[in-house]
């Protein structure tokens, strides 16, 4: 038995979607099947570090660029993916498991698998080519949006491996009905006793706000903004990590404010320390992405205070330790009665479901890895 994997990072390189599929391709290798994985050895900013055996035999084809210019980011992406999907091809493994970074990596992996009549799993992350026209730099009616959807449709995916059941039916919408399906949410962990403590949380009984993370196209950056102006120094304190296209925005409106500490990292063991972690992400961007730091949090026992839509996978899935603002709602207005109302036995109450939900993922990863190694086996029998 034998598959492979396609990311553009993976351990050692950093980013949560590479730990994520090598934590996968460990699994697999103990049920039995042989894993190769295709990356390029990019690394993804915010990822944090990696402390796991490498699992699987890693192909690193070595990346175009990493920087931040957005045309070469884009170019860079879309010649890494073919050059992925070639190799993928040329080393003859079983089912091509392909996730979504780079950018447009299951064009490719669809046209190889095509003509090469290999049966492929799409491994859903951000989706592309959606997360373009949810960016707003190209509509549904443009002949490149429709060419690239006309050709995905001619090489549909032979089983879907999605972040929650909302993007799975989304996913089926757009390419008809997949019908082997596995829901895997992204940022699953198993929470640690933290060994230290940062300096941020040392001595104070206040409320911890944090937001540790990608601060993005798919981000709301005035309900980060909203929350730290509602806090009061007196009784709450914010720990902000940002970084991605809208951070500086962000950081520069915290910057020097009482209450605020900003940081350069959040370790994973850390997450458990603030208490309400803040999450956002905008409509247009439902089920195109469905950002893994809300899980993580929640996993770590964590609460989590998220602005998004009722229909959002996260806001399903997590809302037993969650509170929602609105999307459409006052910001500040309803962000600040919220926080003026928050109390440690509200907070415990949450921590509590989410220790409850943390157990419960954990037992739907395991289950979906085994319904993975299970999909694997039936497309090479």
């Amino acid at each position: 038995m034998k598959c492979t994997i396609l990311n553009r990072n993976y351990p050692p390189d950093s980013g949560i979607t590479g730990n994520s599929a090598n934590e996968l391709a460990g699994y697999l290798v103990q049920a039995g099947i042989d894993v190769r994985v295709v990356t390029t050895g990019g690394n993804y900013q915010g990822g944090g570090t990696v402390d796991t055996h490498i699992h699987g035999t890693v192909h690193t084809l070595g990346h175009l660029y990493n920087g931040k210019n957005k045309v070469l980011r884009l170019f860079s992406s879309f010649v890494e993916g073919r050059e992925m999907a070639r190799k993928a091809a040329s080393v003859e493994s079983g089912p091509i498991l392909c996730m979504t970074d780079p950018p447009l990596l299951n064009y490719w992996v669809s046209r190889k698998a095509r003509q090469r009549s290999t049966p492929w799993i799409y491994w859903a992350m951000d989706l592309y080519p959606e997360a373009f026209r949810a960016i707003g730099v190209i509509k549904a009616q443009n002949p490149i949006y429709r060419f690239l959807k006309r050709r995905l449709l001619q090489a549909r995916p032979a089983g879907l491996i999605a972040l929650g059941p909302k993007q799975a039916e989304f996913i089926q919408r757009e390419y008809a009905e997949i019908i082997q399906t596995v829901i895997l949410p992204c940022g699953i962990t198993q929470s640690r006793e933290a060994q230290s403590r940062p300096a941020w949380a040392e001595g104070s009984e206040k409320i911890r706000f944090g937001y540790a993370g990608n601060v993005g196209e798919a981000h709301d950056e005035r309900f980060i903004m909203a929350v730290i102006d509602a806090i009061s120094p007196d009784t709450h304190h914010f720990v902000l990590c940002a970084y991605g296209a809208k951070a500086k925005a962000v950081l520069d409106y915290a910057r020097g404010r009482e209450g605020v500490t900003i940081v350069e990292t959040v370790a994973r063991e850390h997450l458990q320390l603030i208490d309400v972690h803040v999450v956002t992400l905008v409509p247009q961007w439902d089920h195109v992405c469905v950002p893994s730091k809300a899980v993580s949090a929640v996993c770590e026992g964590s609460s989590v205070l998220m602005c998004c839509t009722a229909s959002n996978d996260n806001w399903a899935l997590l809302k037993d330790a969650a509170w929602r603002i609105d999307v459409d709602a006052d910001l500040n207005l309803d962000v600040g009665k919220f926080i003026a109302q928050l109390t440690h036995d509200d907070l415990q109450s949450k921590r509590t479901m989410a220790r409850q939900i943390s157990a419960e993922l954990l037992r739907k990863k395991e289950a979906a890895f085994a319904e993975i190694a299970q999909m694997i086996k039936s497309l090479q029998a």
